[in-house]
Order: structure tokens, then sequence, then C-alpha cells
């Protein structure tokens, strides 16, 4: 019998019914393609963690530490992500569909091609972010630190602007 990954563990953990993962320190650990869905994930550390493709949809991850993690293909979907910390992720194509990143960190990441539709990110610092091509449309920024970003691309409608008015180049 060969022992068990980390991976493999956290997954038994999670199919037996287990769904906290609160504050626990999981930085560098690999969970590519793993199904976290409904996790509390409050206040863990997946520093620099592969989650490529990983799904962690309904997650519950206030103060989030995910600071260049590999979130690429990965999904986010309705996660409430409060003040978490997503600075340098690498989550092209990334999943934040209606995820709430209220005042959260996203300096320097790259959301190119990810699909943040209906997103809040109200608060959220999003300086030197990678949004090319990025869905934007319903999403939140209201408050948001757009500074030196990148909005090639971007798709906007309904979407709620740093300074409160509505963009809507792509309804």
């Amino acid at each position: 019998m060969s022992p068990a990954t980390l991976q493999e563990v956290l997954q038994r953990y999670y199919q037996a019914g287990a769904r906290d993962l609160h504050g626990l320190d999981l930085q560098s650990v690999d969970l590519a393609h793993g199904h976290f869905a409904e996790v509390d994930i409050r206040r863990a550390n997946f520093t620099k963690a592969n989650l490529h493709q990983a799904n962690f949809t309904h997650a519950n991850g206030y103060q989030v530490t995910l600071a260049q993690a590999d979130l690429r293909e990965a999904s986010l979907a309705n996660a409430a992500l409060i003040q978490a910390d997503l600075r340098k992720i690498q989550g092209h194509r990334l999943t934040l569909v209606d995820a709430d990143l209220r005042e959260s960190l996203l300096d320097h990441a790259d959301l190119s091609h990810a699909n943040l539709e209906g997103a809040n990110l109200a608060k959220a610092d999003l300086s030197h972010a990678n949004l090319y091509w990025a869905n934007l449309r319903h999403a939140n920024l209201t408050g948001a630190n757009l500074h030196c970003a990148n909005l090639t691309g971007a798709k906007f409608c309904r979407t709620a602007m740093p300074n409160g008015t509505i963009r809507n180049d792509d309804c």
C-alpha cells in the first residue's frame, strides 16, 4: 500500500461530509482538480498552493489567503471571499461568478479571461491586475482600486465602476 497524498486525505475528509478547513496552513499544497464545494476556508492559508481546476463553489473564505496560488480554470463561484488575499494569483479563466470579494486584495493578479459576472468587488484592490478579456458584466467595482489595471477587452454591462457610474459597453 502506498502512502496517501495530502490531496487524497483531504478528498476523503470532504467525501466523509467534513467541510471545515478553517484556519489550516495549506501553503504550497497540491489540490489541483480537487472538489471542495461549500467548504469553510475562513482564515486558511493557501499561499502558493496549486488549485488548478479546483472547485470551491459556495466556499466561505472570509480572510482566506490565496496569495500567489495557481487558480487557473478553478471555480470560486458564489464564494464569500470578503477581505481575502488573492495578490499575484494565477487566475487565467478563473470563475468568480457572483463571488463576494469586498475589500479583498487582488493586486498584480492575473485574471485574464476570468469570469467575474455579478461579483462584488467593492473596495477591492485590483491595482496592476490583468483583467484582459475578463467578464465584468453586472459586477460591483464601487470604490475599487483599478490603478494600472489592464482592462483591455474586458466586458462591461450594468457594471458599477469605482466612481459609482454604470458602464454598459457590452450589453
